[in-house]
């Protein structure tokens, strides 16, 4: 059946698709592949497009005869979009894998985006199947090709990411899965997500900034779209804890774990890394009570450093053994006079209330240098006149 014939049965089984269907025709017949592809696409953003096995039909019956002359990318992401109507996960992988190897047997070029594309939506496939070690092999060697290609869309690098923080989250890997996650967001608009799906994400990677092995700045997060829809959904207490852990407030945090309690107990993830998370959150007071010291001042006396972060002297010993050994700060600590001397502390991502915080310090540096700068001017005047 020629994709003409095909067109004009299914305009005669789907009355209501006639039009649509006929500007399909008209495009196909003059050769303009560019306004059908726009045109296909317009179709399938369209319910009545996507009705039972009609997208596949659709595909296999039209789109495939002209694939290799319109955008590869826009290829594979129709066949993409066919594949999420597919309800047999094995046939949806055959489907997919069916594809890529059309494109490969064509040796067109400019094809390894799309087939890239094509297979992190196989690897998720497999995922969701229970394939995962399948999965993991995908997305290394995916990252490995992602690494290589030059002026790569989007969409192909929001794909890979995707997935891999899709692996990282069965693995429980939370470090990971926030890293991912906010590649992944990187590469798309926030504003193109569905509530349905942006919510547990946001859930889900608050969770994983809070609970990962190495995590102690969320400013980037926080900075993030994402997390606003936490604010219009019952996981408003997430947002919270989140600033709180930013700011490294020990205060507000036992006020947050005694207000919400119900709703902290409810996630057993939480539950289970209690004593991480309290460790996690003294440590960024700690970085905070540093980081808000002039270079100059930040020889620190042990006691200050035990009232903000409520631990005793051998506490904060111990708290800042843990932050030399994990590379946040560099110092040595003078266990004679009870201080600690910090040369560097790790950079951070600031939040737009913490850079002012900045701007503030970095002006009042500048009123500094400039008295300096006038009374050396007027010293150096009244050594002239002595000199004249």
């Amino acid at each position: 059946m020629s994709p003409v014939d095909y067109l004009e049965k299914l305009q005669t089984a789907e009355p209501g698709l006639a039009e649509d269907v006929a500007e399909l025709a008209s495009l196909y017949q003059r050769k303009l592949w560019h306004q059908l592809t726009l045109k296909v696409e317009d179709c399938f953003s369209k319910s009545d497009f996507n009705k039972g096995e009609l997208p596949l039909e659709f595909y296999n019956n039209f789109i495939n005869d002209f694939g290799h002359k319109i955008n590869l990318l826009k290829l594979s992401q129709f066949a993409v979009h066919v594949a999420k109507h597919i309800p047999d996960a094995q046939q949806t992988v055959a489907f997919l894998q069916g594809v890529a190897e059309h494109l490969k047997e064509q040796k067109l070029p400019r094809s390894e985006q799309p087939l890239l594309f094509l297979k992190m939506h196989v690897a998720q496939q497999k995922l969701e199947m229970g394939s995962v070690q399948d999965c993991k092999v995908m997305v290394e060697e995916a990252k490995s090709e992602l690494d290589s290609l030059a002026d790569v869309d989007p969409s192909v690098s929001a794909a890979v990411h995707y997935v891999s923080s899709l692996y990282h989250k069965v693995k429980k890997d939370y470090a990971e899965f926030y890293r991912s996650s906010m590649l992944y967001l990187a590469f798309i608009s926030s504003d193109s997500l569905g509530y349905d799906f942006k919510l547990p994400l946001a859930v889900d990677i608050s969770l994983a900034a809070l609970l990962g092995e190495g995590i102690y700045n969320f400013a980037q997060l926080l900075m993030h779209p994402i997390v606003k829809v936490l604010d219009s959904s019952p996981y408003k207490w997430l947002h919270e804890l989140l600033e709180c852990f930013n700011h490294g407030d020990l205060h507000q945090y036992d006020a947050l774990c005694a207000k919400h309690a119900t709703v902290l107990n409810a996630q057993p993830a939480l539950v289970e890394n209690e004593r991480r998370l309290r460790e996690k959150v003294t440590i960024s007071c700690l970085i905070n009570q540093i980081s808000d010291l002039p270079p100059e001042q930040r020889r620190i006396p042990l006691a200050t450093i035990a009232e903000r972060t409520k631990l005793s002297i051998d506490g904060v010993e111990f708290l800042l053994m843990k932050a030399l050994a994990l590379h946040l700060i560099e110092g040595s600590i003078d266990q004679v006079s009870q201080e600690v001397s910090v040369s560097w502390v790790a950079s951070r991502v600031l939040t737009t209330a913490q850079t002012t915080g900045l701007k503030e310090r970095l002006d009042g540096w500048i009123s500094r240098v400039n008295a300096i700068s006038t009374t050396l001017e007027q010293e150096s005047i009244g050594v002239a006149l002595e000199v004249v």
